[in-house]
C-alpha cells in the first residue's frame, strides 16, 4: 500500500474499528484516495518486477567470462544454495561454508522417506540449526519458475522423487470457513504449476543440483567467524570492503579465504550482524522485532492413496495435492489448518495458530482441534476433513505417525538498507539473515528466492574494475547499495502486510513503539478485498496472482479494485452481507 496523508492515516488507524468512522472517512476520502491511487499505480506499476529476473537466473554472465575471484556464502541451507547457484554464473569460484558436515555425505544427499522413525511420536531433526526442517512448508509459483531457469534438469530430477511433485496449486482455500474459489484460468499453462514436496526433500534436491550443475562451487565444513576489510578504517568509513573471511573448522582450526563477495545466509543466526559490529568496525543496525506467538504442529502419516478412494475431496484424493488451507478470521478464531499430500505416500496435517496451546499427538487430538474451529459459516471445515481422519484411524496410520512441534521465534526485519554508507560495499545477506516472517503465510522459501533473484539482477548489471596498484579485481563501490535498495523494496511489503495481519490478534506483542492499532487500514482493506474476491472473478485472479508472486502486488490497489473495495466497506457498515 502507498503511504497516504499522515493525518488521514492516523485517523483511520485509530478509528477503523468503529463502523461509523469507516463510513465517514471513506465517504470524505473516497474521491481523493481513488485519484491518488490511480496516479500512484500509473507511476509504479511499470517499475522492475522480480519476474524480470527470471530469464537470466540460469545463464552465464555476458560474454561467458566470469569475474576472477571468490564469492563466499556463509550457510548452506536453502538461501545459501540458491545464492551459490546465482554466484556460479558470475564468479570463477564459489565457496559454501556450512557447519553440518553430514549434509555432504551419502545420507545428506538421499531422498529416503523418514516416516515412522520418531521416538515417542516426535520426528528426529537431523538439521540442528534449522528448527522447522521437518515442519510443513509450501512454495509459491515463483519458486517453481525460478528453479526451472536455474537448473535445466530440475523437473526431471524432482519427478524421479515423485511423479506428482510438480502439481497445479488448486488448493481448497477457506478463509474464516468461507471457500475462496480461484478461477480456472489461473490453472492454465506451465506457468501455473508449483513445487509440492517436503522441506527436507527440497533442500536435499537443491544441494544435489548445485553439486551437479555448478563445477565451480565448493563446500567447506565450518563457520565464518568474521571478515577483514580493506580501505579506510573506522565506523564512519564509506569505502570499506571485505577483503577476506576467517573460517573456523569443527576442530577449531582457522583459515583465511579471500572474498570478492560475502553473503550471509546463516538464517536466524544472523552471523552478519556479529561481523559488522566487531570491535574493529563497529556498526549498529536497527532491527524491528515483534512476536505473533505462533505455534503449530506438523503431523505426518504414511498413507496409501487407495485407502482414500471414498473420501469426497474435490477431484478425488488421488488427484489432489493441496487438500486444504484454512485461514481464520481474526474476529472469530485464531486456528489454522493445512493438509497436503507429499512424496513417499505421506500426508501432512499442520495445525496451530496464534497463541494456541494445543499440541496434537494422535488422530483423536486432531479431531478435537478441528472440531473447535469457530466461524460464521454453518460448516467451518468441509466434511471430507473428518472422513480423512476416519480413514487414518481405520487403517491404523496413527501407529507410525510422527509429530513436529514448532514454537516460532519472534519475527524481525534487520534494516541494513538504513546504513548503506556504513556496510562494507561487497557484503550482503538474504533470506532469514535479513527478515523472518510468520511461517503461517509460507513466504520464507519464496523470500530466499527473491533475494537470490535480486542478487542475479544486480550482478548482471555489475562491471568489476581492475585496481592497478594492487593488481586485484573488485566489485564497484556502489554494488552493495544497489543490492540493498532493490532487495529492501521487494521484501519490505512482505513485512508490512504480514505484520499488519498479525496485529489483528490481541495476543501479538508489537514492535517497540508500535501498538496493535497500527496496520488497521491494511487489515480493513484486506478484509473487504476478500469480500469482493469471493464474488468477483477478476479480483480473485488478482489476489491469486499477486499472492503467488507472479504479478505485482500493486495490482491489488488498481483504481477499479479500490472502488470495489471501498464500496464493500460501506456496505459492511450499512449491514449488507458481502
Amino acid at each position: 500500500m502507498p503511504a497516504i496523508n499522515p493525518i488521514v492515516a492516523s485517523l483511520m488507524d485509530h478509528f477503523i474499528p468503529q463502523p461509523q468512522a469507516i463510513y465517514i472517512i471513506c465517504s470524505l476520502a473516497f474521491g481523493s484516495l481513488v485519484c491518488y491511487v490511480a496516479r500512484w499505480h500509473r507511476e509504479t506499476v511499470g517499475e522492475p518486477s522480480i519476474l524480470r529476473e527470471l530469464p537470466n537466473l540460469g545463464k552465464r554472465r555476458y560474454g561467458e567470462r566470469r569475474i576472477d575471484g571468490t564469492a563466499v556464502v556463509a550457510g548452506g541451507s536453502i538461501a545459501g544454495l540458491l545464492a551459490a547457484r546465482v554466484c556460479s554464473n558470475h564468479f570463477t569460484r564459489v565457496v559454501i561454508v556450512e557447519p553440518e558436515a553430514w549434509l555432504s555425505t551419502t545420507a545428506g544427499l538421499a531422498h529416503d522417506p523418514r516416516v515412522g522413525e520418531g521416538v515417542d511420536g516426535m520426528k528426529p531433526n537431523p538439521r540442528t540449526r534449522v528448527m522447522q526442517y521437518n515442519s510443513m512448508h509450501n512454495y509459491h509459483i515463483y519458486t517453481y519458475l525460478a528453479l526451472k531457469e536455474m537448473f535445466p534438469d530440475f523437473e526431471d530430477e524432482v519427478r524421479k522423487i515423485d511423479p506428482d511433485a510438480i502439481a497445479r496449486p488448486d488448493i481448497n482455500v477457506l478463509v474464516g470457513g468461507r471457500r475462496l474459489s480461484v478461477p480456472d484460468s489461473c490453472y492454465q499453462g506451465a506457468s501455473s504449476m508449483h513445487l509440492s514436496i517436503g522441506r527436507p526433500t527440497y533442500e536435499t534436491l537443491l544441494r544435489k543440483l548445485v553439486r551437479r550443475n555448478c563445477d565451480n562451487v565448493e563446500f567447506a565444513t565450518g563457520i565464518v567467524t568474521g571478515f577483514q576489510v580493506a580501505g579506510k578504517q573506522g565506523p564512519d568509513s564509506t569505502r570499506q570492503r571485505v577483503r577476506s573471511v576467517t573460517i573456523r573448522s569443527k576442530d577449531g582450526a582457522e583459515t583465511t579465504e579471500p572474498a570478492l563477495l560475502l553473503i550471509d545466509c546463516t538464517g536466524p543466526t544472523q552471523a552478519g550482524l556479529k561481523w559488522v559490529s566487531s570491535p574493529s568496525h563497529p556498526l549498529k543496525v536497527a532491527k524491528d522485532i515483534y512476536d505473533p506467538k505462533m505455534f503449530y504442529t506438523t503431523c505426518e502419516f504414511e498413507v496409501q492413496p487407495s485407502m482414500m478412494d471414498k473420501v469426497e475431496v474435490s477431484g478425488g484424493y488421488g488427484n489432489a495435492r493441496g487438500i486444504l488451507l484454512y485461514i481464520p478470521d481474526p474476529r472469530t478464531d485464531r486456528r489454522t489448518l493445512y493438509i497436503f499430500k507429499r512424496e513417499h505416500s505421506t500426508l501432512q496435517i499442520a495445525c496451530g495458530g496464534w497463541d494456541i496451546s494445543d499440541r496434537p499427538r494422535s488422530i483423536d487430538d486432531l479431531r478435537t482441534f478441528i472440531s473447535g474451529f469457530k466461524s460464521s459459516e454453518a460448516e467451518p471445515v468441509p466434511g471430507y476433513v473428518f472422513q480423512i481422519l476416519d480413514v487414518l484411524e481405520l487403517n491404523k496410520c496413527g501407529e507410525s505417525a510422527t509429530y513436529t512441534d514448532a514454537k516460532c521465534a519472534p519475527c524481525y526485519f534487520t534494516k541494513y538498507h538504513d546504513v548503506l554508507d556504513k556496510v562494507p560495499t561487497n557484503f550482503i545477506a538474504i533470506g532469514d539473515s535479513v527478515m523472518r516472517l510468520n511461517p503461517a503465510r509460507s513466504q520464507g522459501c519464496t523470500k530466499a528466492m527473491i533475494g537470490a533473484a535480486t542478487l542475479s539482477g544486480v550482478l548482471n548489471q555489475t562491471m568489476p574494475f581492475f585496481d592497478t596498484e594492487s593488481s586485484d579485481v573488485y566489485l564497484p563501490k556502489d554494488f552493495g547499495k544497489k543490492f540493498w535498495k532493490r532487495h529492501s523494496d521487494r521484501i519490505a511489503p512482505l513485512w508490512t502486510e504480514s505484520k499488519a495481519g498479525d496485529y489483528g490478534w490481541e495476543s501479538t506483542i508489537p514492535v517497540e513503539g508500535e501498538t496493535l492499532k497500527d496496520g488497521a487500514l491494511l487489515r480493513w482493506y484486506g478484509r473487504n478485498f476478500l469480500s469482493v474476491a469471493f464474488k468477483n472473478e477478476h479480483v480473485a485472479t488478482v489476489l491469486y496472482n499477486s499472492s503467488m508472486f507472479i504479478a505485482p502486488g500493486s495490482d491489488a490497489i488498481s483504481p477499479g479494485i479500490v472502488i470495489r473495495v471501498l464500496w464493500a466497506g460501506i456496505k459492511e457498515y450499512l449491514g449488507f452481507t458481502n
